[in-house]
């Protein structure tokens, strides 16, 4: 009886551990796989996949968009590089309109030295932007403005050098 207590044993474990159903044919055995539950298992997979899908797709519109967004500054950097070598050289002309003047002693030296200041303070923002490229989007915008602020000065000077050649 001795085999016969064991086999019984052996029956009741199996159909003990064998109740539970899953989804899943690879850890249900062979009696506890359910098919509702397998396609429950399918559902929530394809959810998931679904889900990341999504997410995937999100991602790669907030790329584009931020690519966008990249090549827009490149471009701005570009036109603010271009801005700086002509307002580079509007000063180097300028510095030398205000040397000639100086020699040919058609301004007061009082003159000369207020011309010269803001031509030197334009050259000196001119040096530093060169210096420093921009790279996040405040920082084009600041040097944007800063930019025009130097042309406008520039052509201040060219008026009032103009205007001091003309005498």
């Amino acid at each position: 009886m001795h085999a016969t207590g064991i086999r019984y044993i052996l029956v009741g474990a199996v159909l003990l551990t064998g109740c539970a159903t899953t989804g899943d044919p690879q850890s249900g055995g062979l009696f506890g796989w359910s098919e509702n539950k397998a396609r429950e298992r399918q559902h929530e997979l394809a959810r998931r996949d679904r889900a990341a899908h999504d997410r995937a797709a999100d991602e790669q519109a907030r790329s584009a968009a931020l690519r966008g967004q990249q090549d827009a500054l490149d471009a701005e950097a570009q036109q603010l590089q271009q801005e700086l070598v002509r307002l580079q050289q509007e000063n180097r002309t300028l510095d030398a309109r205000l040397r000639k003047l100086l020699q040919q002693r058609r301004m007061a030296e009082g003159e000369r030295q207020r011309l010269q200041s803001v031509l030197d303070e334009n050259t000196a923002w001119l040096a530093a932007q060169a210096a420093a490229p921009a790279a996040r989007d405040d920082d084009v915008a600041s040097r944007r403005r800063s930019a025009d602020q130097a042309s406008r000065r520039n052509e201040r000077l060219q008026r009032e050098v103009g205007a001091l050649l003309s005498r």
